[in-house]
């Protein structure tokens, strides 16, 4: 029994040793057949496409506009410089081996040790960021997988990197690869690149260390790594590409010192690789920037060519963006160093489509773009997002346009918001704050509605907010960051569109007809709002520019709404504007404009504001929109439009403020009402009745009287029509003496107050029937600005017949403080859990 045991046992373990065996066999064959299936795929795949190693002549990229007409295309129609390994100079090749593919010599395409060091770093950093590639798997996916993205990439470059090591020499690798690698801006080869960022070939004398580093920088990231796109990384780059090249002995330490202090190359003014008319270049940018984010298909990519992209850009448009921007008198005075800073953008109101985009005065390509990364507070322009449209969607029986709100002063557990005149009543109907741009109204209602909703809308809107922007501030657009023009656009797409906001976007399709590849854009919409809710803040934007803050928006024969804001200096007074706005629409378009110093300091003060946006607005979309026929805003279905009045122009209401400048006295005055079309004639009323001219033919809404003595004129404002002759005017305005007092008494200003850029109406519920110190003489009567002005006139306030200065949305609310706080705004405490601000005083219900 015992030996039949054993031989039982001993057969057991036969057959398991058998078992082994047969596996250790079939895996070992399995490696060895997988290994020459790879070898065969590799040979294949060489073999069928062996004239792309041979070939640089590609069929260019073409990039093309809304209507189907090339923009530009991204590579040149030529062969590039093709340079034979033999006429480079070595220090260039071992630069690139430094950084590249220090093991070149020695593996046959596949480099072990860097793959298994690969991926000791990704599991010590927790990602798959560190590349084990060789030069020649990057050769292999350049050449043959440039779009490949399936699972079994990187086993297909395996393959094929190990055929080409079988079939070519190294220095034949090598060659090819120095002549496809790309290395940003368009070019391909280091031939080509040498000649764009140095102005000379890789063989000529002058061609140095730092030059050759600087070349072998790049691969990592063409566009970070660019040293005409980001100097400061890219010198980062090429010296460290220095310290490799010292520490594995091809150079000398006296070498990498010389070549570490060599400076960067400058920038051309051509783009290369690109028919790129100027001005164009924001856009074209940002597009590239889509490209690779949102279809993945990269910059290097598209300039290899053989892609058609199809964008929502408007060349019409854009000219007329370029056209403004070249004009100075658009803009502010300049400062003592630098001009104002400015960005616009303009998006389809339907669809979203970004049809052109101003990244800046001087935009530089690849830049940093005002338009999409800038951050900056938005003042009034945000009380529609952050205040009115959450009331009205949220509780439509109780919020609309006609709502009675509270104007009165008042605290907020210790924040005072107060409006830009200073002048407030018991209440006044949401339109009318909206239109007069009144900054209490706008708070008050924030804190009935609970800030809360207010940011869960603004989520909605795609405003980011940071957490300590959960406070009543954000009513007047005072963020702790800002946000961008291109953010506000997207956001009042919401307005123009029936509730439903459309995402910012600037391709519509990618296609590659060699590849096989077509990447269509799919529609990004969100219904941030009802119908009706939109609808009725759209209404109430239309009065804002008809009759409110955006009348510098209007444009002759079209139908426009919108919403101006500025937000108050921290380096200036309170007659200095830090940031300026305007973002507004027509039927087809939605566009949002910025101006302002950047950065802001005692030399750089931006004494005009928001009508200057309006302007730009009304200016850029007049010419844009020249030859579409003119179209009125159509109510979203199942919405009913208001049966319009028949327009009247209103008489012309003058409000009349002092304030004391540098010593000076000056009558701030300004009126609302009126034409477009008016020029207007300015007279002091004297004590005995007469009238003495002071100005004539004013374009502007505002104007600032400089007083040789303490006398309290009156005044009065004649217009005139498109003929010349005399309308009615305006009513005769008093300076108020107790006010003059204060100022002579004290000898600086008076209870400075919030301002918003434009002319409001008398306001509503007010006893005073003469009209409230218009939003130019707001401040306490510091300067203010005109509608429609003139910024050629200079517009900093301090003289006779210049423009007035903006008035801000967002102000230091102590009055009595001197100093403003870093922000430009006192936020106040942070609401309770229930969205509420705690202790409220003096709040009417």
């Amino acid at each position: 029994m015992a030996t039949k045991a054993k031989k039982k046992v001993r057969k057991k373990k036969s057959n398991l040793l058998m078992i082994a065996a047969s596996f250790a066999i079939f895996l070992v064959l399995s490696v060895i057949g997988g290994y020459f299936a790879l070898l065969y795929a590799g040979d294949r795949m060489i073999e069928e496409n062996e004239q792309k190693l041979k070939d640089l002549k590609a069929e260019p990229t073409v990039i093309y506009d809304k209507n189907g007409k090339e923009m530009t295309s991204l590579i040149r129609q030529k062969n590039r410089e093709y340079k034979p390994i033999n006429e480079m100079p070595k220090m260039l090749v071992n630069a690139f081996l430094a950084v590249e593919d220090k093991r070149f010599f020695e593996h046959k395409g596949v480099d072990m040790i860097r793959i298994g060091g690969a991926i000791l770093n990704d599991i010590r950093k927790g990602s798959l960021a560190e590349g084990g590639s060789t030069i020649t798997q990057q050769l292999a996916r350049n050449v043959f997988l440039s779009l490949d993205q399936t699972f079994w990439r990187k086993t297909k470059e395996m393959s094929i990197a190990i055929g080409l090591e079988r079939k070519y020499s190294k220095d034949q690798i090598l060659e090819m690869y120095l002549n496809r690698v790309y290395l940003g801006e368009g070019e391909f080869g280091v031939e080509d690149a040498a000649n764009y960022y140095f102005g000379h070939s890789v063989s000529d004398e002058k061609f140095s260390i730092a030059e050759a580093a600087m070349l072998a920088a790049i691969p990592k990231a063409p566009t970070t790594y660019s040293p005409f796109n980001n100097p400061e990384q890219a010198k980062l780059r090429r010296d460290t590409v220095i310290r490799l090249m010292y520490e594995q002995g091809i150079i000398t330490e006296a070498q990498k010192n010389e070549a570490q202090a060599e400076p960067l190359p400058t920038a051309p003014t051509e783009v290369a690789g690109a028919s790129l008319k100027k001005g164009y270049r924001a856009f074209f940018d940002h597009m590239l920037e889509e490209a690779e984010a949102k279809y993945g298909v990269s910059e290097e990519e598209l300039y290899r060519g053989g892609w058609e992209v199809y964008t929502t850009f408007d060349p019409k448009l854009q000219d007329a963006m370029i056209e403004q921007y070249a004009n100075a008198k658009n803009f502010p005075k300049d400062g003592a160093q630098r001009g104002v800073e400015s960005a616009m953008i303009v998006v389809d109101a339907k669809n979203g489509g970004i049809a052109g985009m101003m990244g800046g005065r001087h935009y530089a390509p690849k830049g940093f773009n005002y338009a999409t990364d800038m951050q900056r507070q938005p003042g009034s322009s945000f009380k529609p997002l952050a205040v009115y449209a959450p009331a009205i969607d949220t509780d439509p029986g109780k919020w609309e346009s006609n709502s009675s709100l509270s104007n009165e002063r008042q605290s907020f557990n210790g924040y005072e918001p107060r409006n830009y005149n200073n002048q407030y009543s018991k209440s006044v109907s949401m339109n009318r704050a909206l239109i007069e741009s009144l900054n209490v109204p706008a708070v008050w209602l924030l804190n009935e509605i609970g800030v809360n909703t207010g940011i869960k809308y603004l989520e909605k809107f795609g405003i980011d907010l940071a957490p300590e922007d959960r406070n009543l501030a954000i009513a007047l657009g005072g963020l702790s960051k800002g946000t961008s023009p291109l953010k506000m656009a997207q956001a009042y797409t919401a307005f123009a569109n029936g509730g439903v906001m459309s995402e910012a976007h600037s391709i519509t399709k990618l296609t590659n007809k060699t590849i096989g590849i077509e990447r269509v854009y799919e529609p990004k919409q969100t219904e941030v709002l009802k119908p009706q809710s939109a609808w009725e803040v759209h209404t109430m934007l239309v009065r804002a520019v008809q009759e409110g803050t955006g009348k510098a928006a209007r444009i002759s024969g079209r139908h426009v709404a919108g919403k101006t804001g500025t937000t108050q200096s921290i380096a200036g007074g309170s007659d200095v504007n830090k940031d300026a706005w305007f973002v507004g629409y027509t039927p087809e378009y939605v566009g949002a404009v910025w101006m302002g110093f950047d950065p802001e300091d005692k030399q750089h003060l931006m004494r005009q504001g928001s009508s200057l946006t309006a302007q730009m607005f009304s200016k850029v979309l007049a010419e844009g929109l020249k030859g579409v026929k003119a179209r009125d805003f159509e109510p979203p279905g199942g919405v009913q439009k208001e049966q319009e009045q028949e327009q009247t122009e209103p008489p012309l209401q003058l409000a009349a403020d002092m304030t004391l400048d540098n010593g000076k006295l000056k009558a701030v005055l300004s009126w609302i009402g009126g034409s477009p079309d008016y020029t207007y004639d300015v007279y002091r009323v004297l004590p005995n009745g007469d009238r003495q001219q002071i100005a004539s033919g004013l374009k502007e809404m505002a104007f600032v009287d400089e007083l040789d003595s303490p006398t309290p004129y009156r005044y009065v404002v004649v217009p005139r029509n498109a003929d010349g002759q005399e309308e009615m005017p305006s009513n005769i305005a008093e300076i108020n003496t107790k006010q003059l007092e204060n100022l002579l008494n004290a000898g600086e200003d008076a209870d400075n107050g919030n301002q918003e850029s434009g002319q409001p109406d008398a306001q509503e519920g007010s006893t005073d029937q003469q009209p409230p110190a218009s939003e130019t003489g707001g401040n306490g009567g510091q300067n203010g600005q005109s509608n429609g002005q003139n910024p050629a006139n200079g517009g900093n306030g301090t003289n006779p017949g210049e423009t007035p200065a903006p008035p801000p949305d967002i102000v230091n609310p102590g009055g009595d403080q001197q100093t403003p706080p870093s922000q430009g705004i006192e936020l106040p405490p942070p609401p309770d859990q229930n969205g509420q601000t705690p202790n409220q005083g003096g709040t009417n219900g």
